[in-house]
């Protein structure tokens, strides 16, 4: 990263970040990319004003000084030249207190508009938002507005910039009265410079630029007007305007009621912030404890800042975010180009440093003088007291992170747990505020060592990421732009196929949905049987997958009880079986994306099939999703550009109260007008879009063993097509940027049911162009997942049971030539048997090379005679890559008898001691 782009993050992105929130909250509230942009010049004039008035202030002090300075000055040069002019004036001017740098002060009003006007360009001109979004006569926000066509051709007059610079003149005209010529030359300047800048720039941001203009011609005209107590009348109407806006949102506006009430109340707040800073340094001139000989004076206030800005920073750019990647590190590694994930903290950190500590320096310094330093200094105070609490007593529940920052299980709180948390954070804050006044020995200690803390921790977070990352060069290997698709299974039209596909996470209880709500999607699963009855011995893939694919030896609690290997050695065992037999058996066996090979987080570490000749390896996960935008002619944002924005939001919602967290979330937004990442769904469900051209059919006959039966192919996938799940357009679920035909059933607005439905009609797909090829009935499909999921799907209809959902995962087979529409056969399985399943009748003998075991349909129903383990908690917390391995707890974990819908056969495992 260069030194031009460490300034803009620093610089301007913390305003950037105040624009992206405006914006997504006024699309959210009048859909109109106009007046969302309106909002954003309101908002940025509004918080910009303490601004302008300081420099308003030092602009009227130099102005002064040198209509003081100046009869004195001008006899000095007209009596002295040379050095001994230099000299004389030198000691004038420190005669009175004054250097001419600070004539620099001068032009402090147009200096503060540079990071505003750089932020605003780099914001507007690329937003998506705005292209082909009309405003009143303006026909494209997102290109120069052409209001004038010239002989009604292509070209034509921009009005707008036009407008905005006459208003600025206006607005100069009105603030320059009574000013000296050179101060009068230097606005007007300004205007046509910003004319010619503007004059093609895209229309959305002309506005903005014109909405500042007018606003400032209107606060020009308010600081020149005849009237005393401006600054009361100025907050009385942002009273007003504020009340009016909650109103509007509490009996107007037609969206969500939750969302409306959150704005409200944020109008509400806004709208009492000019009384409450008012009293609240008034308060702070007279508490009794401020004139304190032991309290903190204003320098002391100044360090005490310095440590609490930097105690915010390491808590949101450092600790937080080495937190999420410690956890995971080689999921955030080789991202779109870049290497560590270093780089990700870095930029998260450097924004980070600009929005708690350059920013605030900014204001603190500007404001020293204007405000009492003890009050800028409780505040900061109290909000990194409050940041602190946050982190550690109320970290939320919210489940695994994802790669595009979605929350597990989404961001909710009870109504007593908010109360609860903010009557601890008023407590806190309260206790923080009278320390800083009786005990001023104590903070500075107590900053110092968190600080230390903090760092100490983040250090030793960033060297367990790098040290990951090391290991993962072993096996990277860089990935090519795929411009055209080559099959990764050739099936065979004589022999026998076998396609296992675990789509991670897929519910077994929408497939009635799904299926009813499509007629003849049944037709086209033609031989499919569907086992609703299914059980899953976790709710994570770490330990619902190895059961499904090396069957009942690596179960939980099998894996627990075998302690003649490690558990990484059996964890690869189980990944290692199917593929195993069948290329054993002369099958060409192609695994794609087998979950945690070697216990890799994502699943790249391919080396274990490197023994098996016939065994191809590979990963399709993310491999066609350029290309399949390209041949959609879609862009979305890179999953690395998502981190770089939303990793610091991850930060912010863990370091602020839980009544604003869901707001700041929305359900995977992150206040993002781009609205949620959906590039890992596209990254799977490309994958399987793209089926029928991903499989090839062999022209001749397969090879045969000694006994003259042929050998076909096996495919052997997983899919998270289920797993990241995005809305798509009803009735076939197809993918699509608008999607808006969400359906009309009571999970028509669920995205978990979406992805379901879009992979069984994407599997429909390809199961046609089997079909087509003739490799349909001489093929053994197995759908099956490793587990359900989180969501209270069906566990509310069994109050006996323990979340029903996370524990009944799909699993739908159809065997060589069977037909007949999709039937349901209620016989209690578990993903367990897929091993069985699958190769029955291809291998002979079936059974484990790893440990010798047969793999039979009596071994199997002697298993599901006894009890079944069902570990409730996922893994062992001890750290990567351990952090895999099983975790059985006999106070959480079940015993299962059968039939998983009846309450009776669920029995917690201490119970049963």
């Amino acid at each position: 990263m260069n030194l031009g782009a460490v300034l803009y993050t620093v610089i301007i992105y913390p305003i950037t970040f105040i624009l992206e929130v405006v914006f997504f909250l006024a699309q959210k509230i009048f859909k109109a990319p106009g007046i969302s942009v309106l909002a954003i010049s309101a908002v940025v004039s509004i918080l910009c004003l303490p601004l302008y008035n300081v420099a308003e202030k030092w602009q009227q002090l130099e102005r002064d000084t040198q209509k003081r300075l100046a009869p004195k000055i001008a006899k000095i040069k007209a009596a002295f030249k040379g050095d001994e002019q230099y000299l004389i004036l030198s000691t004038f001017y420190r005669q009175n207190h004054y250097h001419p740098m600070f004539a620099l002060r001068s032009t402090f009003g147009l200096l503060i508009q540079i990071p505003f006007f750089i932020a605003a360009f780099s914001y507007l001109s690329h937003l998506e938002a705005l292209k082909g979004a009309s405003f009143l006569v303006i026909n494209d926000l997102g290109a120069p507005d052409r209001i004038m066509s010239l002989n009604g051709g292509g070209g034509g007059i921009n009005v707008l910039p036009l407008i905005m610079t006459v208003i600025n003149i206006i607005a100069g005209a009105i603030y320059t009265r009574g000013f000296p010529l050179k101060d009068k030359i230097q606005l007007y300047g300004m205007a046509l410079i910003f004319l010619v800048l503007l004059y093609n720039s895209p229309a959305g941001l002309v506005l903005y630029w014109t909405a500042n203009n007018l606003f400032s011609l209107l606060k020009n005209a308010y600081a020149k007007a005849p009237f005393r107590r401006k600054n009361s009348v100025l907050a009385a109407a942002v009273s007003v305007l504020c009340l009016l806006f909650a109103a509007y949102m509490l009996f107007v506006h037609h969206g969500s009621k939750e969302w409306r009430r959150v704005l409200a109340a944020a109008g509400l707040l806004v709208g009492a912030s000019p009384w409450l800073i008012s009293l609240g340094i008034q308060a702070v001139k007279r508490i009794p404890l401020s004139r304190n000989p032991r309290s903190v004076s204003n320098k002391e206030a100044a360090a005490l800042f310095t440590l609490l800005c930097l105690v915010m920073w390491l808590v949101t750019g450092l600790f937080l975010p080495t937190l999420l990647v410690a956890a995971s590190p080689e999921e955030f590694s080789w991202l779109d180009g870049h290497g560590s994930p270093l780089y990700f903290i870095t930029l998260t950190a450097l924004q980070a440093f600009g929005l708690f500590v350059f920013w605030p320096f900014c204001f603190f310094g500007l404001f020293y003088r204007t405000a009492p330093p003890r009050a800028l200094c409780i505040a900061a105070l109290t909000v990194a007291a409050a940041a602190l609490v946050n982190v550690f007593a109320f970290n939320g529940n919210y489940g695994a992170v994802r790669l595009n920052m979605s929350l597990e299980r989404g961001v909710s709180h009870s109504l007593q747990a908010i109360l609860v948390n903010l009557a601890v954070l008023l407590l806190v804050m309260g206790a923080a505020a009278l320390a800083f006044f009786a005990k001023k020995r104590f903070l500075v200690p107590l900053s110092v060592m968190c600080i230390v803390a903090l760092a100490g921790v983040s250090v030793k977070n960033i060297a367990h990421i790098q040290s990951v990352f090391k290991k993962t060069t072993a096996y990277h290997e860089p990935k090519a732009a795929v411009t055209n698709i080559d099959p990764i299974v050739t099936f065979s039209k004589t022999g026998r196929n076998v396609v296992v596909i675990m789509l991670d996470r897929a519910m077994s209880a929408f497939v009635p949905s799904v299926f009813g709500e499509t007629p003849g999607l049944a037709a086209r699963y033609d031989g499919f049987t569907y086992y609703p009855d299914t059980l899953s011995f976790n709710g994570n893939t770490s330990l619902g997958a190895p059961p499904l694919f090396g069957g009942y030896e690596y179960t939980p609690a099998a894996l627990t009880a075998r302690s003649d290997r490690d558990m990484v050695t059996k964890h690869n065992e189980a990944l290692l079986l199917m593929p195993r037999l069948l290329s054993d058996a002369g099958y060409d066996v192609t695994v794609a994306d087998p979950p945690y090979p070697n216990y890799s987080i994502v699943g790249k570490d391919l080396r274990i099939y490197d023994a098996y000749p016939r065994v191809k390896a590979l990963i399709t996960d993310g491999a066609y999703t350029d290309l399949w935008l390209r041949e959609h002619g879609l862009t979305l944002p890179t999953q690395s550009a998502v981190l770089e924005r939303n990793m610091l939001w991850y930060s912010l919602l863990r370091v602020i109260p839980l009544a604003f967290r869901a707001g700041i979330y929305f359900r995977g937004d992150w206040l993002s007008a781009v609205g949620k990442q959906l590039t890992i769904f596209l990254n799977a469900y490309s994958v399987l879009d793209l089926l029928p051209r991903l499989c090839a059919v062999a022209d001749g006959a397969a090879e045969a063993d000694a006994e003259g039966n042929e050998k076909g192919a096996a495919l052997i996938m997983v899919n998270n097509t289920t797993h990241d799940p995005a809305m798509c357009n009803a009735p076939d679920y197809r993918f699509s940027l608008a999607a808006s035909n969400y359906g009309t059933g009571p999970l028509a607005k669920e995205s978990p049911y979406h992805g379901s439905a879009a992979a069984y009609h994407r599997l429909a797909d390809w199961f046609d162009n089997l079909r087509a090829e003739g490799v349909y009935d001489n093929t053994r499909i197995i759908l099956v997942a490793d587990h359900g999921t989180t969501e209270n799907y069906v566990s509310k209809h069994y109050p006996g049971v323990p979340n029903i959902d996370n524990f009944n995962p799909l699993l739908m087979v159809k065997d060589f030539d069977t037909h007949g529409p999709l039937k349901t056969d209620n016989t209690f399985m578990t993903n367990a048997d897929t091993p069985f399943l699958a190769l029955h009748g291809l291998v002979s003998p079936l059974v484990n090379p790893a440990t010798g075991a047969e793999i039979t349909a009596a071994t199997i129903a002697e298993a599901k005679s006894l009890p079944l383990y069902v570990a409730v908690l996922s893994s062992d917390s001890t750290g990567y890559p351990q952090a895999l391995a099983p975790r059985l707890d006999p106070g959480s974990d079940y015993y299962v008898h059968g039939n998983i819908f009846d309450p009776g056969n669920w029995e917690k495992v201490e119970v049963s001691r």
